[in-house]
């Protein structure tokens, strides 16, 4: 079965995006920021149609999910 690529969130920044990017790369999840030039030239188009997305395997949706959400538990503590 060919695995696909599914979006795990919607960024409005890239500085955003990226530290989520570099915080799943350091859990050994592999994900690819679209969109990033487009929405970087014309920011008005990130309104338009889903911004900034950070797109990962559909097997690994789960575990990256999981990963984001442990770690904004943690700094809301």
């Amino acid at each position: 079965m060919e695995d696909k690529l599914v979006t795990l969130k919607n960024y409005e920044t890239m500085v955003d995006a990226m530290f989520d990017q570099e915080l799943l790369r350091e859990n050994n999840i592999e994900s690819s920021i679209y969109n990033e030039d487009t929405v970087e030239l014309l920011p008005m188009f990130g309104e338009i149609n889903d911004g900034l997305r950070i797109v990962v395997l559909q097997n690994d949706l789960e575990e990256a999910t999981k990963i984001l959400e442990d770690y904004k538990n943690a700094i809301d503590e």
